[in-house]
């Protein structure tokens, strides 16, 4: 019997994107974060490490890139850094295709709120939801395509990027779902919100790389995209404590 997997909506991956100008304009009247010279960039090499962000890319996405953190940190509600602390169903939608559209949820525990956490009845507790499309479902031959199952389980997703991974999020809370919601998926905490990550929004700290200490080399990956899409500005921290850093000293702290 045949497995094939089958992209079922790109469009619910896209989510919220910021409103930006292109080249990572802000909004009027965000905070215009200091200008400082030109980063020079540490050496970035996609694919190596212990992290597997290709579950995360299942989607294709065409969007004003944010030359620079602290512009995406302006133009984000919530920015913190936390560590992953697990992953969960998220919400299942139905697009009127055939297949069902599935996402899993990326449970973020705060560890260090930049903009927008304290106070916000939608993280109860510094725990942060994050929405993310779950990829494409494999088709069976025989069976109805509202029945397709998911090629990646959350299980899948637990292992590519474990607990305790450190990262950096900018974030939204995710608006009203387009389609009919199908399954809301595991429950969340009372008061607790969906948020939805911007194409540059994650960026993590890869542990490996961490580890070797490499002179030159930065440990940190993007996650919904690659990281150097940015440029040099976001190539220019060696992990994500220098990359926090950075935002306070630009004026992002809570």
């Amino acid at each position: 019997m045949g497995r094939q997997p089958v992209l079922a909506l790109a469009l619910a991956a896209v989510m919220a994107l910021p409103a930006c100008a292109p080249g990572g304009g802000t909004e009027t009247g965000a905070k215009t974060p200091a200008r400082t010279a030109p980063p020079r960039a540490l050496a970035y090499v996609e694919g190596q490490g212990s992290l597997d962000v290709s579950l995360l890319r299942a989607a294709a996405f065409d969007f004003p890139v944010y030359e620079s953190p602290e512009r995406l940190a302006a133009d984000e509600p919530v920015v913190a850094a936390g560590v992953i602390d697990g992953w969960q169903r998220g919400p299942v939608l139905d697009t009127g295709t055939g297949a069902l559209d599935h996402h899993v949820v990326l449970r973020m525990r705060v560890t260090q709120p930049l903009k927008g956490v304290k106070g916000r009845a939608s993280i109860p507790g510094g725990l942060v939801f994050i929405e993310l499309t779950q990829g494409a479902v494999v088709s069976r031959r025989g069976v109805p395509a509202r029945r397709w199952k998911p090629y990646w389980s959350v299980k899948d997703f637990a292992k590519a990027l474990p607990s305790g991974t450190e990262l950096l999020a900018f974030l939204s809370e995710r608006p009203a779902h387009e389609f009919p919601v199908t399954d809301p998926g595991d429950p969340l905490p009372a008061g607790a919100k969906l948020m939805a990550a911007p194409p540059q929004g994650l960026v993590l700290e890869d542990p490996q790389r961490a580890r070797q200490g490499d002179d030159g080399v930065t440990a940190l990956v993007g996650g919904l995209e690659r990281l150097s899409s940015g440029g040099a500005a976001w190539l220019a921290h060696e992990d994500l404590e220098s990359l926090v850093r950075h935002l306070r000293a630009q004026g992002f702290s809570e």
